[in-house]
């Protein structure tokens, strides 16, 4: 019988789940059957080692990435500066709850990433995602920035969630997005 790719999209967002909640270190087979509700063997019939199924839950985390681009490429129109600063500000300070355990699975990827370089091209891509998506919010504000301002802007912005997401608190985030944008654009 040929794979179901419905099923396949389950397990890996069961996978993602148990990223968000558990770590690393709590994706297993038998816990993402359990948790997308499938019988026992279901996740190792799509998936025979642990490595398959990290690297499939890398790529789903990848795609799920470069959908929020596609969707953030439909939401944004023209921005100001106030506005992107605001947007931004948003993104740092109020992040849904979709947004926050999927940046918390990505983390843990890219974390187990340290030790498993076979990892390293789905984290590329997860890296260009958030590239793409930062610059179209400032291409939408009237900004030209270059790949590796972009690149520079996304990791200091991803060491800013994590932080966020493991140690809250850490105060104003406007100050900070206003900081940030005259260093890389000044006015």
């Amino acid at each position: 019988m040929p794979p179901n790719p419905q099923r396949r999209t389950q397990i890996l967002d069961a996978a993602i789940d148990i990223l968000a909640d558990v770590g690393i270190g709590g994706l297993t087979h038998r816990q993402v059957d359990d948790r997308a509700g499938l019988p026992a063997g279901t996740t190792s019939n799509y998936f025979r080692t642990r490595r398959a199924l990290l690297e499939a839950t890398a790529a789903r985390t990848a795609d799920l990435h470069w959908q929020r681009v596609e969707a953030l490429r439909a939401a944004v129109g023209t921005l100001t500066r106030d506005g992107l600063k605001a947007l931004m500000t948003s993104m740092l300070t109020e992040p849904d709850e979709q947004f926050r355990r999927y940046t918390l699975a990505r983390f843990e990827l890219f974390m187990e990433g340290t030790r498993r370089p076979e990892l390293q091209p789905f984290l590329k891509d997860l890296q260009a995602a958030a590239v793409k998506s930062a610059t179209l919010i400032l291409e939408a504000a009237g900004f030209t920035p270059t790949a590796h301002q972009m690149d520079q802007l996304s990791r200091l912005l991803n060491g800013y969630l994590f932080s966020e997401l493991t140690i809250p608190g850490a105060g104003d985030q406007a100050e900070l997005v206003d900081r940030l944008l005259r260093a890389f654009f000044p006015a």
